[in-house]
């Protein structure tokens, strides 16, 4: 009988022990499971602790923003996107926005515009009141957040060039609070 020659019973007792060995490495490692216990939770609007400005309450059924209205304030955002007018448009609050517009200056083509292929999601993630005395009256804030499908579009030496992408803005949107 030729040595060579496949022996199955051998092979399935090679499989089983790699298995078993398998297993015995996963149950012997509980660290990952101790670092999974130790992620900390996000803060939602629903929860007391969340973040609110001074002076601020808190509204207690969160309404979501009309889709229209936040439609139209992407659509004022995009097309202000690679002008001078961006710096207006972002709050003082945002991160970085010096470093920001200088990357928009000398990074981006000039051509450069983008498009909106498709706004995905609307979220409304807080709601709170606060009052402004300049107008006399109290404004609700509402922080949402829109999923937008864009598409960068420009020339290079090489042609006509398109950059798809995803990207989640944060809005503040004020508006008169209700009665």
């Amino acid at each position: 009988m030729p040595m060579n020659k496949f022996h199955p019973n051998k092979f399935h007792n090679i499989t089983r022990l790699v298995l078993f060995v398998c297993l015995l490495s996963l149950a012997g490692s509980p660290s990952q499971a101790r670092q999974f216990r130790l992620m900390m939770p996000i803060a939602s609007p629903e929860e007391p602790n969340a973040q609110l400005p001074t002076g601020a309450r808190p509204v207690e059924n969160v309404q979501p923003v009309p889709r229209a209205e936040v439609e139209t304030l992407v659509k004022e955002l995009i097309e202000k996107w690679n002008t001078p007018e961006m710096a207006s448009t972002l709050s003082d609050q945002f991160y970085d926005k010096s470093r920001f517009m200088d990357v928009m200056n000398t990074g981006v083509p000039r051509d450069a515009t983008a498009r909106i292929q498709s706004i995905r999601g609307i979220q409304t993630l807080q709601q709170y009141i606060v009052p402004n005395p300049v107008r006399g009256r109290d404004e609700m804030v509402s922080i949402v957040s829109v999923t937008v499908q864009t598409q960068l579009e420009f020339n290079t030496s090489t042609g006509f060039t398109t950059l798809p992408g995803t990207n989640e803005l944060i809005l503040k949107i004020n508006s008169a609070a209700p009665p």
